[in-house]
């Protein structure tokens, strides 16, 4: 039958009907977003993107300049087409409005067009999260911006409109309306929420994997099927603050995540988006949800999400895929 779920700490509810659920093998592979014949993400086609602001390479952190940066491993630039621009034209006069002041880049994550992130190398994860690092703690200290923005839209359904793989950052001048619940609720807990949830759902049937420094589960409160949360055991507000051996022990975890559910849901599309505060209150976390099912009447007028997975049994499958040996 179906359940109404609370969210842990907010006043917000999510209705978990199981008996409308498919199986996994039902999902279809994520499609490439256009079958692009010319990547502009791929190494010597640098010229067809904004110059670079930042080029990972063996020789270390580089820019481009007159002339583009080549043999990199991972690019940082200007997205072409922005949702927030550092110099935006007046707001309009009706109403409430702000000029959309902010910055909006594209990490091309890896020099290969058809590598899958669920198939990074170890390094290469590490790597990946040491970039979103330093590119948050590039604007953290920039006083017009209040909120950065880092995930990952992976397959066209997801929103990802090249095939290449990469992650996006946005900055705000504003907090978003959900980060202001959470800060409030924080606000009105004696204990960190984050913390609460890290306590209980590692000894629940809804924990899939961990290690020494995180753990991932399907949260109680799942909004999307197979929606899955990264969570540190630590309290810390953001990537800034994770200790070295915390990177690696991420990389590997969010391996492990993409690559249980690329084999449960046949490679599914998908958003991973991490959220983060430079306010010491909030607990860094990072939540995966695969754009599985469409949002309709019912969730765009009451606010409530019907999932067709209960995620007591999503984390029993991807449990059952991270123990699976490889064929």
């Amino acid at each position: 039958m179906p359940e109404l779920r609370r969210h842990y700490f907010l006043d917000e509810y999510c209705i978990i009907a199981a008996e409308r659920k498919k199986r996994p093998s039902d999902f279809p592979a994520t499609k490439a977003p256009g079958g692009e014949t010319v990547c502009p993400f791929c190494p010597g086609n640098e010229k067809m993107t904004p110059p670079a602001v930042a080029v990972y390479t063996e020789q270390g952190v580089l820019f481009d300049g007159q002339e583009s940066t080549c043999s990199w491993l991972l690019r940082v630039f200007p997205n072409v087409f922005a949702a927030m621009v550092p110099c935006p034209a007046p707001a309009t006069a009706d109403w409430i409005a702000l000029p959309g002041r902010g910055h909006h880049e594209v990490i091309v994550d890896s020099p290969l067009h058809r590598e899958n992130p669920a198939d990074f190398s170890q390094e290469r994860m590490e790597m990946l999260i040491h970039v979103y690092r330093d590119r948050y703690v590039h604007y953290r200290e920039d006083s017009l911006v209040k909120y950065v923005s880092i995930f990952k839209n992976w397959g066209k359904e997801a929103g990802a409109s090249l095939s290449h793989s990469h992650s996006q950052l946005i900055t705000l001048p504003i907090l978003p309306p959900l980060i202001k619940r959470e800060l409030d609720a924080i606000s009105r807990a004696s204990l960190c929420p984050f913390c609460n949830i890290v306590a209980q759902e590692k000894e629940s049937c809804r924990l899939i994997d961990e290690n020494d420094n995180w753990i991932l589960i399907a949260p109680f409160y799942s909004q999307a099927p197979y929606e899955t949360m990264i969570l540190p055991k630590r309290h810390f507000a953001n990537l800034q603050e994770m200790h070295e051996d915390e990177t690696k022990s991420l990389a590997a975890l969010l391996k492990r995540a993409l690559g249980s559910m690329q084999s449960l849901l046949n490679d599914p599309p998908y958003n991973y988006m991490i959220f983060q505060l430079p306010f010491g209150c909030y607990h860094l976390n990072i939540r995966i949800q695969p754009a599985l099912s469409n949002i309709a009447g019912f969730e765009r007028s009451t606010g409530i999400y019907i999932n067709s997975f209960a995620p007591e049994k999503v984390a029993e499958e991807l449990r059952q895929k991270l123990t699976a040996p490889k064929s």
